[in-house]
């Protein structure tokens, strides 16, 4: 990062004030107005008798604001990775947390842990991500499905962040998402689901196919198949019941 951008940064994080470094780059731009946007569909979506469903919570990030906007709904919380989802369970006593990775079907299955960056850890290792940078290990961690998890619950909100892993997350909530129809949020990045041999096009298509329609997070859309799979600015995405 160069000196000037690391300076800005430093500032924004120690103010609290994002929109500063928002202010001189337009990846923080892009970022600060997909925040934004998350949390308006929160707002607008969960309501006191609604569920919200985080997988791949981390350390709340989202989390923290479903729960701001919506104390009484049920929420329930997926973080494999056993460290963060104990300091999750400590933060938040009043969310249902379960230690384990969400996939197309259950099992055990090596996770990379970058304990330096564990938001970027995975069930594939990322290559962005250096030994120097990221001081990875790499762990067993239980997998279970959506369908098994929650099918029951009939989440109001779904979100997903899984560093390329979300269309074996959506292949194993099928059902809940034919049965319960909830909003999904969700993180895409068209380099990190190749990593599991998934395209942007085979997302849409489960979509399409269960009667969704995908937008950007911030509103734009709906888009076509072609112009979501070529879309590379936008990192997190809206599907929603036609």
């Amino acid at each position: 990062m160069p000196p000037i951008r690391r300076a800005v940064a430093s500032v924004s994080r120690r103010l609290q004030r994002p929109e500063l470094l928002a202010a001189f780059y337009p990846g923080a731009r892009q970022a600060l107005r997909e925040e934004i946007a998350i949390r308006a569909v929160l707002a607008s979506a969960l309501r006191g008798d609604g569920a919200y469903v985080d997988v791949g919570a981390n350390l709340g990030q989202v989390l923290r604001e479903a729960v701001r906007v919506a104390p009484a709904a049920r929420h329930v919380a997926f973080e494999p990775i056993p460290g963060v989802a104990a300091e999750l369970a400590r933060a938040f006593p009043g969310v249902d947390c379960r230690q384990m990775a969400i996939g197309a079907e259950p099992g055990v299955a090596e996770f990379c842990h970058f304990r330096r960056l564990e938001g970027w850890s995975g069930l594939r290792r990322s290559p962005e991500i250096s030994d120097e940078r990221g001081d990875p290990e790499f762990i067993d961690v239980d997998v279970s499905t959506l369908d098994a998890e929650v099918g029951e619950l009939g989440p109001t909100v779904l979100k997903i962040d899984v560093e390329g892993a979300e269309l074996g997350v959506l292949e194993g909530g099928r059902g809940v998402l034919a049965q319960a129809r909830p909003v999904v949020i969700f993180e895409h990045v068209a380099a990190a689901a190749g990593l599991y041999g998934t395209s942007s096009a085979a997302i849409w298509e489960l979509f399409a196919e269960l009667g969704y329609e995908v937008f950007a997070v911030t509103g734009e859309g709906p888009l076509a198949r072609d112009a979501f799979a070529a879309e590379r600015t936008v990192v997190n995405w809206l599907a929603r019941p036609a």
